[in-house]
């Protein structure tokens, strides 16, 4: 590369690295330098080194709040993967002058604010909504779906459905009808087609989807708060209320690098263990 093609290269990227650099990387390193600081009451924390902001996220109640965390964004993960699939298909095979409307309703909820969606889902999962009532008529009896962490998935899986199904379609839209057809000509029924030739080829887009909702769902707050009952708690609460309510900021930077730290450490896990199996599938072929 000549001088003049790199100096023009590094005249391009410098603004965008300069606001990387300055509004992610600065703040994240103070945020690293804050979570070994000492708590103050009245000065917030004191410039001295310690590790008693992590070792007190040892204690039983901040691993069940990690337990929960874990357990919902999974959950939410794959909710949005069994609703994605079919809507994704439907997407991708449609003729595109009349995609427009569905893709209006796929993202309209990333278009209003999450607080009156949550809210809409206090109505009607609340003890006197639709849901309720149906199931009292039906003689179910009462079964409390507010405030409970199924709650709390229903609301993320409709915030984040959106975060699956576009990666999914993308991916989706590459699959060339013929290799259905062709497996169809073979004798393959739809859940084989599915599983020979649909599921395979989409797994770049599963990938990407599932990454973008499971990594989302770790840092909620607004849903969780909503939603679910104070033993629900998530990760995103417990920042919220050391941050806002205590001004325990040592500790909250501390919960937020841990946060930071496992979701980047089970992307990249993910990430390496499907390389791998990929890797092992072409040298059988």
């Amino acid at each position: 590369m000549s001088a003049r093609r790199l100096l023009t290269l590094v005249l391009l990227l410098a603004p965008a690295l300069a606001v990387l650099v300055g509004f992610f990387f600065v703040p994240l390193l103070r945020l690293v330098a804050i979570s070994f600081f000492r708590y103050s009451p009245t000065e917030i924390w004191i410039e001295t080194f310690t590790v008693e902001n992590y070792a007190r996220f040892g204690g039983q109640y901040y691993l069940h709040v990690l337990v929960t965390t874990l357990i919902v964004a999974f959950s939410v993960t794959i909710v949005c993967i069994l609703l994605a699939y079919p809507f994704a298909y439907f997407l991708a095979r449609i003729p595109e002058r009349k995609l427009g409307p569905y893709l209006f309703v796929l993202v309209s909820p990333l278009m209003m604010s999450s607080v009156v969606l949550v809210l809409g889902w206090v109505v009607i999962l609340g003890p006197h909504g639709p849901v309720a009532d149906t199931l009292s008529v039906l003689g179910l009896g009462t079964v409390k779906l507010l405030y409970t962490k199924g709650a709390i998935v229903i609301g993320l899986s409709e915030l984040l459905l959106p975060f699956m199904v576009l990666p999914l379609m993308s991916a989706l839209e590459n699959i060339h009808p013929s290799l259905e057809e062709a497996a169809q000509n073979l004798g393959a029924g739809s859940v084989e087609r599915f599983r020979r030739v649909i599921w395979p080829l989409s797994r770049p887009g599963l990938v990407s989807g599932s990454l973008l909702v499971f990594s989302i769902a770790l840092g909620s707050l607004v849903v969780p708060a909503l939603l679910g009952a104070p033993r629900d708690a998530m990760l995103g609460n417990v920042v919220y209320e050391e941050v806002m309510n205590s001004l325990n900021w040592p500790f909250a930077s501390a919960v937020g690098m841990i946060l930071l730290a496992g979701t980047t450490g089970l992307m990249t896990a993910y990430l390496r263990v499907r390389r791998g199996r990929g890797s092992f599938r072409t040298a059988r072929r």
